[in-house]
């Protein structure tokens, strides 16, 4: 249900992005750092690519599972074979032979167990979680990136709206320089230096303005589809005191942040393969059955009609030729009539018989005998092959522990420091409004000195300059602080707002 909610709003969010809802639209379209986040989720090439490996390890899992099964084999074979003399060397085997089709057909069943089969499943499933840890680690960088992205766009459109009220002010001051020299109590240099800064704040909108687009360009590259230039970015984020603690903070990365559930996988998976690598000590069993038939039928049964007739008219022969030694013995005769082929009848018998004997091409098959074999294999020595493999798994499992342990110090370490910069950028924050404050009451003053007269312009160009700084200084503090707060939330791997 939440990927279906995530995907529906990345699908409205999308659809306001297209040209023709923007021509039907009366208001700008807006895009709250949700609507990105979701979009980015659904759109991005990157994610889509990194979701696509969940896809092959789960063929895996399917795969070990049903490797349990026998294999079966279904094979089917034809030939033919031209008429004429069959030799071997110099020696004729037969005189002439019809053309002859063969086919064959076989079934076969085979079994292989082993202790490496055994634990496939189990490490296929290891592997398949591991790489969804790593797909939502990935997500959630990609969260933090959008965030960020989401974030650097509103300061630059802050930045965009202070150079507007820079300009505001400097056109104020340019019209009061202006007023003053026309009642002849200002001076042309007063005029123009007013001009002069006024030109400087408009060249700062034009950049600021090209900052902010770029900002939404790259916002539009992280979501997979382009940000329309006239979006308003709605979200807001306030500032608050930041009062967590390191510890509570590390305590919560530790059971969420998504990298480090990745390398956990990792680790256990490198775990199950030195299980695996210590069934080849295993004995393996493979056990086969098989069905199979053929048949060899000719294709002119003239040349075997002829060497059967020639077969049956010497049997005659013979049989006449003992009936006159019975007769000399006084023995009664045998009956020669069946192999006489002088006999229509004979003649016919034994053709039938032929084609009795000739099976049909090609489904005329004659079964061979069922064949099956069971074999059991131990392994006793292979030239410490398995040893250095599961010595090789044992390094690989002792590596993987230490990059947990490795990314368990580098996460509180980043936690702690991020902390620091959070409540860092939170007093830079309060310390840059008062600054505002003294800057825009300095501004006043001294506009109200020029008006009377006892102050030039260049007292109050500085004052707005000292204001511009402390604006902006303001902003960056603010958002630097937002800024802080997205990363450490991307570690802790759960909102803090």
């Amino acid at each position: 249900m939440q990927i279906l909610l995530r995907r529906s709003r990345a699908a409205l969010f999308l659809a306001a992005l297209f040209p023709a809802a923007l021509a039907a639209q009366t208001t700008p379209p807006t895009l709250t750092l949700e609507q990105a986040v979701a979009a980015a989720r659904e759109r991005n090439p990157d994610m889509l690519a990194q979701r696509n490996d969940a896809r092959g390890s789960r063929a895996a899992v399917r795969a070990a599972r049903m490797d349990f099964l026998p294999s079966v084999d279904v094979s089917a074979g034809f030939g033919y074979q031209a008429p004429g003399e069959q030799r071997f060397g110099s020696v004729q085997l037969e005189q002439s032979s019809p053309a002859y089709y063969s086919s064959s057909y076989g079934l076969g069943f085979s079994y292989f167990l082993n202790g490496q089969k055994l634990m496939q499943p189990r490490i296929a499933r290891a592997e398949h979680r591991a790489t969804q840890e790593r797909i939502e680690g990935y997500e959630a960088g990609l969260v933090s990136q959008v965030s960020q992205q989401y974030i650097a766009a509103l300061q630059a459109l802050d930045q965009a709206q202070q150079a507007d009220r820079e300009v505001a002010r400097t056109q104020e001051h340019e019209r009061l320089a202006r007023a003053r020299l026309e009642v002849g109590a200002g001076t042309p240099l007063d005029l123009r230096r007013a001009e002069v800064q006024r030109g400087q704040a408009e060249v700062a909108v034009v950049q600021r303005r090209n900052d902010y687009q770029t900002q939404l360009l790259q916002l539009g590259r992280l979501i997979g589809a382009r940000i329309p230039p006239e979006t308003r970015l709605e979200s807001t984020f306030a500032l608050s005191e930041p009062t967590w603690t390191a510890e509570a903070l590390v305590a919560m990365a530790m059971e969420k942040n998504p990298d480090l559930g990745a390398v956990r996988a990792s680790a256990s998976a490198a775990r199950t393969g030195v299980r695996a690598a210590r069934t080849q000590y295993l004995p393996s069993l493979s056990a086969s059955v098989d069905f199979n038939g053929s048949a060899y039928s000719a294709g002119n049964l003239d040349p075997l009609y002829a060497q059967a007739l020639g077969q049956t008219a010497g049997a005659f022969e013979s049989c006449v030729q003992q009936n006159r030694i019975r007769a000399l013995l006084g023995d009664a005769p045998e009956n020669c009539a069946p192999f006489n082929v002088d006999d229509p009848a004979v003649a016919d018998a034994v053709r039938q018989g032929v084609r009795a004997s000739n099976p049909s091409f090609p489904f005329g098959v004659s079964a061979q005998p069922m064949t099956a074999r069971l074999s059991i294999s131990l392994p006793i020595f292979n030239g410490m092959a398995r040893e250095r493999r599961i010595e090789e798994a044992r390094v690989a499992a002792q590596d993987a522990e230490l990059a947990v342990r490795s990314r368990e110090l580098q996460l509180a370490t980043d936690i702690e420091g991020l902390l620091l910069a959070l409540r860092t950028a939170y007093r830079t924050a309060q310390l840059q409004e008062q600054v505002v404050a003294r800057a825009t009451e300095e501004l006043r003053l001294a506009q109200e000195r020029f008006r009377f007269g006892v102050a030039s312009s260049v007292e109050v160009t500085d004052a707005q300059t000292s204001l511009s700084e402390a604006e902006r200084a303001r902003i960056d503090a603010i958002y630097n602080y937002h800024k802080s707060l997205a990363a450490l939330e991307a570690l802790v791997g759960q909102p803090l707002r």
